[in-house]
């Protein structure tokens, strides 16, 4: 049992020791060479690019990086280590990051979320940083994650006290390997496997000898509710990424130990069994599902992932975010549409971003199929390129709110959510899930102003893509090489696309059918100052909220939903919504005539602090 806050926080005033105190004060152990990495039962025909490869361009999803980069670089230190080393009984210099990350006593699951997950978030955060070293190549960055993995590694002991009567083991150590493997993989840590081994041996006791459904452990012994919510099936993917990257085979059986096989199972003979459980993980837990049959070779993961990645499909929003309240509804009974007068937690946004660009950037990667990466840009486009910032102090966006009822962007009422781990994670993969190489060449996924540079046959080549897409519907690629080399660009020619799409090479129309929903190849002998010019028909269309209700609906234009923003009618007819016309040529704004005057629609990254309508009953 721990001793109280009081006499703790009474204990830390006198030890005013610094995390470099720390270091030199406790002796280090010797930290064994790890293993090489393991190999895969299966190779996804497409791979990924190194994080350093493709650089972001201004446009706000840089800002987004940037931003994040910053404000984790910019966190105390003893800070972020403070709850282990409280729980480990050391001293604990720094300040209380509050909100989630807090240790303490006074979490109610009714009414009060401090201290809900001690330390919950450490991982993520060393994972984005980690990530975000390898996208800047900055020193300052990889030298803070390399004090933050030694300084955690002197907090971790055999015997898991961290872990003593802690709500959700499963949860956090999920993330903390995450951020291990990240600090190994991306921000070359000489330490970062020693102390995972370390942390995988003081949380195993408290782990349970299978993943559990909430249900499963709510019918077990359990202290409180909030005990019964730890989220032991998403533990897969990062032991099986961890037993990839260090060869350690304790890794791959302990991936095999957390197969959410009940789950699965059903997945994979196509029967739903989404309804009821909590969408993020649900969501997140595809990924591990793709880890797995990667690694084992089981094609029953692929199509549990699948189809899984369908249902929720068929259960998002015109946004493509899904889960109000963080659950999947009952389909077929008009759930999606009662929500929109029953919450304004409607997506939980960077994670589900997050959670949504893992699942479509693996399925991407095995099927070739493009309509993941219009699955992708709609989630981009529509829910974390609205997020506000992360502030300083952990006050974060979690929800976006989809109620019919003067709907806003608000803050989380808790500082440090699990929504500020996930949003440094997803902002760092914005590029690699831009371009993806092939043995015959590569695939350009999403339009976002950057530039990739990759060697293709022995000649170094650099493409740079310029947009203002989706604002404007065309982008346009450069291409850089000391010589002429043959390979096939691989275009996304999105599912929504009319028949208005164009692509050009060097002003010349290129031949054959642009198929939507489908990748369109180029391939040929490329040389310096060839240039690609790609219009995409981006046609209007209504999206309704769900089958049983085809009368609510959301105005799309391209990948993009278009908000209701002022003095709204209660209803509009279909003919005025599909008559919306653009504010001007380089405005983000769209104008529909209703009945009694213009009223402005806009994307959701465009809105600030007024209110807005997503979905419109519109007129029989």
């Amino acid at each position: 049992m721990q001793k109280p806050n009081k006499t703790r926080r009474q204990f830390l005033k006198s030890a005013a020791v610094s995390t470099a105190g720390l270091l030199a004060a406790r002796s280090l152990p010797a930290w064994p060479r790890p293993r090489s990495s393991a190999a895969v039962a299966v190779t996804p025909p497409i791979s990924i690019f190194g994080y350093s490869q493709v650089q972001l361009l201004d446009s706000p999803f840089r800002t987004q990086f940037e931003q994040n980069h910053k404000l984790f670089l910019d966190l105390n230190e003893d800070g972020l280590l403070k709850p282990f080393r409280v729980r480990q009984g050391m001293p604990a210099p720094g300040p209380d990051m509050g909100g989630w990350y807090d240790d303490g006593n006074d979490f109610n699951e009714k009414d009060n979320f401090h201290a809900f997950i001690a330390g919950h978030s450490f991982g993520q955060y060393l994972s984005g940083l980690a990530r975000a070293y390898a996208v800047t190549g900055s020193k300052e960055t990889q030298a803070k994650v390399h004090r933050l993995v030694r300084a955690f590694g002197e907090t971790v002991e055999p015997t898991g006290k961290f872990y003593v009567d802690y709500r959700l083991p499963g949860y956090t150590f999920d993330k903390t390997n995450c951020g291990l493997i990240d600090a190994h993989e991306f921000a070359a840590d000489p330490n970062a496997l020693a102390v995972l081994k370390r942390a995988t041996d003081a949380v195993l006791p408290h782990l349970p000898e299978k993943a559990l459904s909430r249900a499963e452990q709510e019918a077990r012994p359990h202290k409180s509710i909030a005990y019964t919510w730890d989220e032991t099936y998403t533990l897969p993917e990062n032991f099986f990424l961890a037993y990839q990257r260090s060869g350690d085979p304790r890794y791959k059986e302990l991936g095999e130990r957390f197969i959410y096989h009940e789950y699965y199972d059903a997945l994979a003979e196509n029967h739903n069994a989404l309804p009821g459980k909590h969408a993020y993980s649900h969501v997140n837990t595809f990924s591990s599902a793709m880890q797995a049959y990667l690694v084992l070779g089981d094609e029953k993961y692929l199509r549990a992932a699948t189809n899984g990645l369908r249902m929720v499909q068929e259960q998002s929003y015109a946004t493509g975010g899904w889960g109000p309240d963080e659950a999947f509804v009952v389909p077929g009974q008009g759930l999606l549409a009662a929500s929109l007068g029953k919450t304004r937690s409607s997506f939980e946004t960077p994670c589900g971003a997050y959670g949504q660009f893992k699942i479509t950037r693996y399925l991407l990667r095995v099927t070739k199929d493009s309509r993941y990466g219009d699955s992708m840009e709609q989630v981009l486009y529509n829910t974390v390129a609205g997020a506000k910032p992360i502030q300083p102090d952990g006050v974060s966006f979690y929800y976006s709110d989809y109620n019919s009822d003067a709907a806003k962007k608000v803050y989380y009422k808790d500082k440090w959510p699990c929504c500020s781990g996930t949003f440094p994670q997803l902002a760092a993969d914005y590029g690699i899930s831009s371009y993806y190489p092939s043995s015959e060449g590569v695939y350009v996924n999403l339009f976002l102003p950057s530039r990739l540079s990759w060697t293709q046959g022995g000649t170094h080549v650099t493409l740079t893509q310029k947009t203002s897409y989706p604002t404007a519907n065309t982008t346009q690629l450069e291409l850089e090489m000391p010589r002429p080399e043959k390979f096939t660009v691989y275009l996304r020619v999105p599912a929504w696309g009319d028949a208005k799409t164009r692509i050009s090479i060097n002003g010349k129309k290129v031949e054959g059918d642009v198929v939507a929903g489908k990748f369109f190849e180029l391939s040929r002998t490329w040389k310096t100052g060839d240039r690609v010019e790609y219009e995409i028909g981006m046609p209007l269309s209504l999206q309704a909220v769900d089958n049983e209700n085809p009368q609510i609906v959301a105005l799309r234009r391209g990948p993009l939903a278009l908000f209701a923003t002022g003095n709204l009618p209660a209803t509009f007819s279909r003919a005025q919504l599909l008559a919306a016309t653009a504010a001007s040529q380089s405005s983000e704004n769209w104008l529909v005539q209703g009945d009694a005057g213009k009223i402005t629609f806009r994307p959701f990254a465009s809105i600030n602090d007024e209110p807005y309508r997503l979905y419109h009953t519109v007129k029989s």
